[in-house]
């Protein structure tokens, strides 16, 4: 393994040789046009998106566009603007420059847009293989809540497993933890997702886009993709083609009513062109109290966070390159049962830093992409905020002699990170891809990734053991269009090696796990209409066991439990099949998919039905069955007059487990009770799955009311289903119907350029309904939030023009 990873950090050394010469073999060839309206007016600050060579340009205030110096083949056009339909368009360039004249038809949809995480190439919403959504834009920022993922909470088969305002993670089609993958600008986040209480350490304010994939993307991404893929564009710093000033930035502000909580951010971005290098710089903070809910204020749910963010890039014609590096920290209360723990005020804190190189090389043939990040996540858990009570416990115990009093006292002091649960996590990835242009139709991929990883217990509460990690895949991935059908196929194998470092705590021997897998996919969208497609799918997926789930074996004050896991887990591996019909116009969008997911030796967490003595928490242990999920997503938007769009949509998940007698049971079969174990058996529902929901709304918007410049009032109703298929001992919850008011536009006065101000106000939970959601790990002891009144801003300017 170590040998493998040693040729592979070698390539990008042999690829940098090699690739300052490119730009000599392009050709000087121009593309151009003029960007209009069906009646003939220029569109300005549009964006175009030339999708093989992934350069980028803004249309001019009269509409004019150029990409300079592009190499002859054929070439995907994808232009973008607020308040206009996505445009794709195909053509090829020969030897000399192409004259392009494009006419986008105005319309309201919103997330008709390109995504780059689908597939190796970018796609639009009929031509992707897998069903996406894409958020960005005036619908991101409305969208934009308490974290980073807030804004999927109503979108396709998507959902949130929560804790608390400030703690999120994303569910899809019913999977979450390690089998979502979460990427920024198409690189892992690996922040130990382990925990349910585990959020995804991003900024919410630093986010340009956010694309989902549902169903496997294991052939791209490796292990940890089997329910689907979360890719969040990040803002970085601007190049010669966003037309951005020398010295500019933004200030954007959010406040919630509920919890008290209010953010701001100030970001300053710029570009200097006789050095053709771009930055940015951006820093918010976000301070939350408790949480209100219908019955009162639930103690110890604040929380508090703070982002730094920097960026620099360029490009030119021979490709692009920039760095993007960020630091996250938070502190989060951690509301406990309060009958397990009256009284209790545990917390975790948490710091997130990544650096991200990319670069995009163009050749004559082919375009080289290199990926390269490291990142360090840290993570404290303690029993109690107030530090010092084990002191106070410690000194008045008499049975305690004065030198062990005396070190305690030095240690909690001066040494406080070793106190409770503490945990770092350093990784390492590489990533390089080779797209080959398109060749009679065929056009794809090759890839390599490695990642390496080190963790260390640190704390007294060692949860898991320490250990080294390292992963290495290569992959393939082929598109060939052929008329009105594109088939796609794709190929990976990974190899992965952890080597767990003993620990007597824990009960574990220094040991190395070995894990393999290959991984395939094969899809094809036939556009048998203009506005009409139908993909379908079918992919294997596969996830390594994580050494938390292998020997776990303590306290996670974060997900109030003592957990105990199984040395003997198997990977999971999945297979899946989903189906897409889809039409886009300028006036209507609508998907109906359908899947099913199954997934052997799938690993989670039951409840042992019993109480650890020493901490009073619920035991949970870890075991493994075979899993099926199915079911469906329907969603839709229509205009249905120059002033009115409508929304809605249907998710439906069925997801039951085929449960085998544990083996430890067959060791000891005179301790077991044989009704418990038929009883276990009998129930074949997999726990913390997502209700069965329905969506609707109406979004009224104008060109211009009372001076505002295209103001919406927006009305939103969510219809969730009782959830009583679920695990033994988990808490069924019953279904409820949210309603929320929303308006916005943007403000007089503070346009910039292209850019203008805006606000958005919206009541949540308008009538303040009483109910629980059955993904928030409070819902055995707590309602969830009731009323509560949004408030947020995004003001840009410009400080140096030139």
């Amino acid at each position: 393994m170590k040998s493998i990873l040693y040729k592979f950090n070698l390539l990008p050394v042999f690829l940098s040789l090699f690739l300052p010469f490119s730009e000599v073999f392009s050709l000087d060839v121009n593309v151009r046009g003029i960007l209009k309206d069906s009646e003939g007016r220029p569109i300005s600050g549009a964006k175009l998106f030339l999708t093989e060579n992934k350069f980028v340009s803004r249309s001019g205030k009269d509409g004019s566009f150029e990409f300079q110096h592009v190499s002859p083949g054929n070439y995907t056009l994808v232009v973008s603007a607020p308040n206009y339909e996505l445009k794709t368009e195909r053509f090829e360039i020969k030897d000399l420059d192409k004259v392009l004249d494009i006419v986008l038809k105005p319309s309201l949809l919103e997330g008709v847009a390109i995504n780059v995480t689908a597939k190796t190439v970018a796609s639009d919403f009929l031509s992707t293989p897998q069903p996406t959504t894409v958020l960005e834009g005036r619908q991101l920022q409305r969208l934009r809540g308490q974290n980073v993922m807030s804004a999927l909470e109503n979108t396709p088969g998507t959902a949130t497993l929560t804790t608390g305002a400030g703690t999120s993670k994303p569910v899809i089609r019913g999977l979450t933890g390690q089998r979502v993958l979460v990427m920024t600008d198409g690189v892992r986040q690996e922040e130990q997702q382990f925990g349910d209480d585990h959020t995804v350490d991003l900024d919410a304010f630093n986010v340009d886009k956010m694309e989902i994939v549902r169903g496997p993307g294991s052939v791209l991404y490796g292990s940890d993709a089997l329910g689907g893929v979360i890719n969040v564009i990040r803002s970085k710093a601007p190049t010669a083609k966003d037309g951005a000033p020398l010295l500019g930035g933004a200030i954007s502000t959010n406040s919630f009513s509920n919890n008290k909580q209010d953010a701001g951010a100030i970001s300053l971005f710029g570009y200097h062109k006789d050095t053709n290098f771009g930055y940015r710089v951006q820093t918010d903070t976000r301070k939350a109290g408790r949480i209100t809910t219908p019955n009162g204020t639930l103690p110890n749910t604040g929380f508090h966070e703070r982002n730094v963010n920097a960026s620099l890039g360029t490009d030119g014609s021979w490709g692009n390159f920039y760095v993007d590096s960020f630091q996250r920290y938070q502190e989060q209360d951690l509301y406990d049962n309060p009958n397990e723990s009256p009284g209790a005020t545990a917390y975790q804190t948490v710091l997130h830093q990544k650096t991200h190189a990319h670069a995009f090389f163009i050749l004559p043939f082919v375009n080289v992409e290199l990926d390269a990040a490291y990142q360090r996540n840290n993570r404290r858990e303690i029993e109690d905020k107030n530090r010092y009570m084990p002191i106070k416990d410690t000194l008045l115990d008499p049975s305690i002699d004065s030198f062990s009093k005396a070190a305690s006292v030095y240690q909690v002091n001066k040494y406080d990170y070793k106190q409770g649960l503490n945990l770092s996590l350093d990784t390492t990835t590489a990533d390089a891809k080779v797209h080959h242009k398109e060749w009679k139709g065929l056009k794809g991929t090759v890839g390599i990734s490695g990642m390496q990883q080190r963790s260390n217990t640190i704390g007294t509460e060692p949860l898991i053991p320490g250990y080294g990690l390292s992963n290495i895949g290569f992959f393939l991935f082929e598109e060939w269009k052929l008329g009105d059908f594109s088939f796609s196929a794709g190929a990976r194998t990974d190899k992965r090696s952890m080597d767990i470092r003993a620990n007597a705590d824990l009960g574990n021997l220094e040991q190395t796990r070995n894990y393999s897998a290959s991984t395939g996919s094969l899809g094809t969208v036939w556009r048998f209409a203009k506005d009409f497609s139908l993909a379908l799918n079918a992919g294997r997926g596969f996830r390594a066991p994580t050494p938390f789930e292998l020997f776990a074996n303590g306290v996670h004050e974060g997900s109030g439990r003592f957990e105990i896991g199984k040395d003997s887990l198997r990977p999971e591996t999945s297979l899946n099949y989903d189906a897409s019909v889809r039409f886009a116009n300028d006036k209507f969008q609508a998907e109906l998919s359908v899947f099913r997911n199954k997934i052997d030796n799938y690993i989670y967490s039951v409840s042992a039905g019993a109480i650890d003595p020493d901490s009073g928490l619920p035991v949970y242990r870890y075991r493994q069955d075979a899993a099926k999920l199915e079911g469906g997503e329907f969603s839709f938007q229509a205009q249905a007059a120059s002033w009115l769009v409508l929304t809605g949509g249907i998710d439906i998940l069925r997801a039951i487990i085929q449960k085998n007698v544990p083996p430890e049971i067959l060791l000891n079969p005179g301790g077991t009770d044989p009704n418990s174990v038929y009883s276990d058996i009998k129930n074949k529902y997999l726990p913390r799955m997502t209700p069965n929901r329905a969506r609707l709304g109406l979004r009224f918007t104008t060109n211009k009311l009372f001076g505002i410049s295209k103001p919406y009032i927006s009305m939103n109703g969510t219809f969730v289903q009782s959830q009583y298929k679920v695990d033994k001992l988990e808490t069924p919850t019953q279904g409820y119907n949210l309603y929320d008011l929303g308006f916005g536009g943007e403000i007089p006065g503070l346009t910039n350029g292209t850019e203008s101000a805006t606000f958005d106000v919206a009541v949540l939970n308008i009538f303040d309904k009483e109910y629980v959601n059955h993904l928030s790990r409070y819902k055995e002891y707590a309602l969830n939030p009731g009323t509560n009144l949004t408030f947020k801003t995004t003001i840009p300017f410009t400080l140096i023009s030139e």
